[in-house]
């Protein structure tokens, strides 16, 4: 067995943290496979301040010992704190690599753990997760802002994790090939790695989050306090989670409105909210258009809530809706909060721009409509509330294909990879700053030669001629 000091990022779902995102599950999705096939694992957890559960007693970033529920029983591991936004962060890492000695370096999850692994990692072999492509992030985040500034800040941190890393993971067979490019252009695929296996595809998996022994007990779960008073005819259309960059928030109130207008039953509730430090825009322009509404009473907005109360809210769902704009993330990037609502047994209206919401759909546990149609989804809300199939037929679907989400059998490359761990062929060192001088110092020679030449004597006096006939 290894010694495995992962990167990730808390508060994890046992914690009941007030506010649970991709980032959370995909490192609950790495670290529950390793400790149940017996790795000594350190949790290293990048957790922003304010979102400690009892378990981050160190903020300081020295470990504590815990005790964490798998699927095959409750496992101990250390576990530490380490702040995202504080300065050091990385530096904290390394001590905290150093001080473990770890056989192997995972990291789990965007963006932050990739870039801590590529400066915290030693000798040892380093696994890098790569969850949707972040140069895409990147620009639908340019695109809100209005700034450049995150295109160079990712450019750094990927371009540092992929000139380290030793084995990288993906969320889906297309952003497999986006990285083998990127490592291309990172001079990684030499000659020597010719035949190497450097990209995995780790697809996401929500398997047993509220499961019993999970930590969190569905079957106790209430609704969280501010959650609507509905009647019981109400049919609650749920959209749970971050509000993103590359929400379609415009696309998603004009389709609501158009069916809200056509069936009067229809009532809209969202838990989840603005994403601080990520984008908190998106979540406030469509809560003031939905506000501003002629159905404003019909939409019922909770914020983030205990994770605990999860389970309840979905059981009050009729439908969940994912709705992106399209663009290259929604193309390669993660749509975790779609499973989340098939785990729970509640119907989901998407778009279909990725892998995942093309093979969901393809197994029909998906109701699509084209992206940036709200005439189209309003058909479909209004259809589905007039013709509910009701969650038991979601749950059966589901159930048929689940074994392809599972903790397991996602994370199969990682755990076959840590029990014989190996260090990659080394790239061709990459300078582009180094290119650009180089690049000058070959047009000032070419510059010299031509000044030289006795064609530039010549119409250098042939031009003191016409100035002076001119003058």
């Amino acid at each position: 067995m290894s010694r495995v000091f992962l990167i990730g990022t808390g508060p994890l779902p046992t914690e009941d943290p007030r506010e649970l995102g991709f980032p959370q599950l995909r490192t609950r999705q790495m670290l529950l496979p390793l400790l149940d096939a017996g790795h000594e694992v350190m949790l290293a957890c990048l957790t922003r301040r304010g979102l400690d559960g009892p378990s981050d007693r160190s903020a300081s970033g020295r470990p504590v010992e815990v005790t964490v529920p798998t699927p095959k029983g409750e496992r101990r591991m250390q576990h530490a704190v380490v702040r995202p936004d504080e300065p050091g962060r990385f530096l904290m890492m390394r001590d905290l690599r150093r001080d473990f000695g770890p056989d192997v370096t995972v990291t789990a999850g965007p963006f932050l753990p990739m870039a801590a692994g590529a400066r915290a990692a030693g000798d040892e072999p380093l696994w890098v997760d790569v969850p949707g492509d972040p140069m895409c992030e990147a620009q639908a985040k340019a695109h809100r802002s209005g700034s450049v500034d995150p295109i160079h800040r990712y450019r750094e941190m990927l371009g540092q994790a992929l000139a380290r890393g030793d084995r990288f993971s993906v969320i889906s067979p297309s952003q497999r090939g986006t990285l083998v490019g990127a490592l291309g252009l990172a001079g990684r695929l030499t000659g020597d790695a010719l035949g190497d296996e450097l990209v995995h595809v780790i697809r996401g998996s929500v398997e047993g989050v509220h499961a019993p022994g999970s930590g969190v007990d569905a079957s106790r779960s209430v609704l969280p306090a501010g959650f609507p008073e509905l009647a019981r005819a109400a049919w609650v259309v749920l959209f749970c989670g971050g509000y993103n960059n590359w929400l379609d928030g415009d696309t998603m109130l004009t389709g609501l409105l158009a069916a809200m207008e056509a069936e009067p039953r229809i009532h809209f509730v969202s838990t989840g909210g603005a994403l601080p430090g990520h984008d908190e825009g998106s979540y406030h322009r469509f809560r003031a258009g939905a506000q501003a509404s002629q159905f404003s009473d019909r939409f019922h907005f909770c914020g983030w809530v205990p994770t605990a109360t999860l389970p309840a809210v979905y059981r009050r769902a009729d439908l969940t809706l994912s709705v992106d704009r399209p663009c290259y993330e929604a193309e390669f990037g993660a749509r975790t909060r779609i499973l989340e609502s098939l785990e729970r047994g509640v119907p989901v209206a998407s778009t279909d721009l990725c892998d995942l919401t093309a093979e969901l759909a393809a197994n029909d546990l998906l109701l699509t409509f084209p992206p940036g149609d709200p005439g189209s989804l309003a058909d479909l809300i209004v259809h589905a509330c007039r013709h509910d199939r009701g969650g038991e037929d979601t749950r059966a679907r589901w159930a048929a294909q689940r074994g392809r989400y599972g903790l397991t059998e996602t994370t199969a490359p990682l755990l076959q990879w840590v029990r014989d761990p190996v260090r990659a062929p080394g790239g061709v060192p990459v300078d582009f700053l180094e290119d650009t001088w180089q690049e000058l110092a070959r047009l000032q020679d070419r510059l010299e030669d031509v000044w030289k030449s006795p064609t530039w004597r010549y119409l250098g006096r042939l031009h003191q001629l016409l100035r002076r006939l001119r003058g």
